[in-house]
């Protein structure tokens, strides 16, 4: 059975996607809200869809191996990524650079591949149904039952993803200048990490670094934030090894 398995860096977009994808195409099935690759599908048919964001820094032992594996990557600008908050602890920031960085250099290795595809955030919102029909042409097998922009008419979102898009609500495009609102939170962030700029040039984000001067009279502010600052090299070395062992029981389950 084919799975399309749906990533990005954490806040952006993936639940919203995921909530469009399994409304308004037919599935032999799809996760509630968020499901590891590793983990077996307990379905049975044509395709079965599924969403768990982090995953686009683990697929490097499946990905090429995997026929059946089929992935769409969402992109968004990083200033909204590392100034969305969730519903769940607003009293924090959920994602930062370092994290959306990461993210984004793990999808620079399947660009091009036909079983990867990269949308933007920005896009989806914007033209939510010339979105889908990208998704078609990409993805051929997909069969269309409702335009994206009609899908608040027929979904029915899990608890979880309720509280990960703030409400269902029909697609808009109302969060995209919502960062201007954090802009302590973008100075503090530039300041560490000054390639952000030049991931907006390079993304198409801002056309020259001449948006830097609505920084110049802002104090940067730490503020909290769900994911470290810092990374964790003998955690990370641990996990890579455990994704290693869980891509090849992954594999193994292909041949049995």
């Amino acid at each position: 059975m084919k799975r399309l398995h749906i990533v990005g860096c954490p806040r952006s977009g993936t639940t919203l996607l995921m909530e469009l994808v399994s409304t308004c195409f037919a599935s032999s099935g799809y996760c509630a809200h968020e499901m590891n690759i590793f983990e077996p599908l307990a379905a049975s048919g044509d395709i079965y869809f599924s969403k768990q964001p982090n995953d686009i820094k683990h697929l490097r032992h499946i990905f090429h191996r995997d026929p059946q594996l089929y992935i769409i990557y969402m992109s968004r600008d990083p200033r909204a990524v590392i100034t969305s908050k969730h519903r769940e602890s607003p009293g924090q920031y959920f994602c930062n650079y370092r994290v959306w960085r990461e993210c984004d250099v793990a999808a620079r290795h399947y660009t091009g591949h036909p079983r990867f595809l990269q949308l933007r955030y920005e896009d989806l919102v914007t033209d939510p149904n010339a979105t889908q029909a990208g998704i078609s042409a990409h993805y051929p097998a997909l069969k269309q039952q409702h335009l994206f922009s009609d899908y608040h008419l027929f979904a029915q979102p899990s608890t979880a993803s309720q509280q990960a898009m703030n409400g269902l609500r029909e697609v808009n495009r109302a969060s995209l200048q919502k960062w201007r609102q954090h802009l302590p939170r973008i100075a503090e962030q530039h300041r560490r990490h000054p390639t952000l700029a030049d991931d907006l040039l390079r993304l198409g984000y801002e056309p020259d670094k001449r948006w830097l001067d609505e920084l110049r009279t802002v104090e940067s502010v730490v503020y909290p934030c769900r994911y470290r600052e810092r990374r964790a090299y003998f955690k990370e070395w641990e996990k890579a090894l455990r994704i290693y062992l869980k891509s090849r029981r992954y594999l193994k389950r292909m041949t049995d």
